[in-house]
């Protein structure tokens, strides 16, 4: 019975506590939150010049003109292609005095004045027209000889003499090295690539090569002699030393060993006799 009585009292006072709660509500709470401070501000006419636009008639906006910095010709900012020379990208410009253009460090500009002191009054500034050369393409299909391959790779210091053959493709690299089909078979820039090691025909020693070595070429249209100028490791995604040029060159990749993301690429040019 006395049980009975505690437990009773028990409910009762917990009874009594929650008829005195009171109810919460929405509005009984209140969020404070950060700004995001990653906006833009308004874009309005008026919001951005403090009044409406007069269609028609000259605004604000008319005058609002861009200071440009002291020496400074445009507000134009120059592209990454305009500001980094692509070896592969050698436009070449011809005049009585030579030739120039986009090439290796220290090449001169595509623009020329001509300076004749003979008139007397002082030196007359003389604007030329320069002829700019477009890269140069031989198509590969007139190339076939009639085992199938396009041509002989040679390197003599590196002892290899290999077929080339069309497309980049394993089945090409089985049979020697491959040609980029992309590039020219002959004149301009011809790209070749190869196995570094692990198969019958490989070419992974042209990391071994030096500027200044020697590298033949032969096809149905001759030999060409080139003279290495460049051994670089490369990305393998890097395509620029594959861009066509004005100049007979030759371009030559293969994988790096244990570096599948990296390539050895060789550039030679044409030696000149």
């Amino acid at each position: 019975m006395k049980k009975m009585r505690t437990l009773l009292g028990l409910a009762l006072a917990v009874g009594a506590a929650l008829s005195m709660t009171a109810p919460a509500f929405a509005s009984d709470y209140s969020f404070a939150t950060t700004a995001p401070q990653d906006y833009y501000g308004s874009t309005s006419y008026e919001d951005v010049y403090g009044a409406q636009y007069n269609y028609g008639g000259r605004n604000a906006a008319d005058y609002d003109v861009p200071e440009l910095e002291y020496g400074r010709m445009t507000t134009t900012q120059t592209g990454i292609m305009e500001r980094t020379i692509l070896p592969g990208l050698q436009g070449a410009v011809v005049d009585d005095s030579g030739s120039y253009g986009i090439g290796d460090e220290g090449s001169s500009p595509l623009t020329k004045l001509v300076i004749d002191g003979s008139g007397g009054s002082g030196p007359v500034i003389t604007p030329t027209t320069p002829t700019v050369q477009q890269p140069i393409y031989t198509s590969v299909p007139g190339m076939v000889r009639a085992d199938g391959s396009i041509g002989t790779l040679s390197i003599p210091k590196l002892g290899i003499s290999v077929k080339v053959w069309e497309g980049e493709t394993n089945a090409s690299m089985a049979k020697g090295v491959g040609h980029y089909s992309s590039t020219s078979g002959w004149q301009g820039n011809i790209g070749l690539c190869g196995h570094n090691r692990g198969a019958r025909y490989n070419i992974g020693t042209i990391k071994n090569l030096k500027p200044g070595d020697i590298i033949t070429y032969t096809t149905i249209y001759g030999t060409r002699t080139y003279e290495v100028t460049m051994v670089k490791t490369i990305s393998n995604t890097d395509w620029s030393y594959l861009q066509g040029t004005a100049d007979n060159r030759i371009t030559i990749t293969t994988c790096l060993e244990n570096q599948p993301a990296k390539r050895i690429c060789v550039q030679a040019v044409e030696k000149s006799s």
